[in-house]
């Protein structure tokens, strides 16, 4: 793999996972709706339960978050695995 294709491959990876940041960030700033008058409606109990709005979207949050996560870490490592074939055949 040559320098060019190296630091392209980097900036790949970096413009991706800046792209999941913004992506967390903006989830993560959906929450703070639970306190604005907007928002009002998440601190209502869901049903008959104990469970509202904001506490059900808190555990969503978590779930999408790892979901996220696990999404980037198997396109980087799929990209890692093409990266590595590539290399293999420029070897031979």
């Amino acid at each position: 793999m040559t320098h060019d294709q190296k630091l392209k491959a980097i900036a790949v990876r970096t413009r991706r996972r800046f792209l999941f940041s913004i992506i967390a960030l903006a989830f993560y700033f959906s929450f703070s709706l639970a306190w604005t008058e907007p928002g009002a409606f998440l601190s209502l109990p869901l049903g008959d339960g104990l469970l509202n709005g904001a506490l059900l979207m808190f555990i969503l949050l978590i779930v999408l978050f790892i979901a996220l996560e696990f999404l980037f870490l198997t396109i980087a490592k799929r990209e890692l695995r093409k990266e590595a074939a590539q290399s293999e055949e420029q070897v031979r």
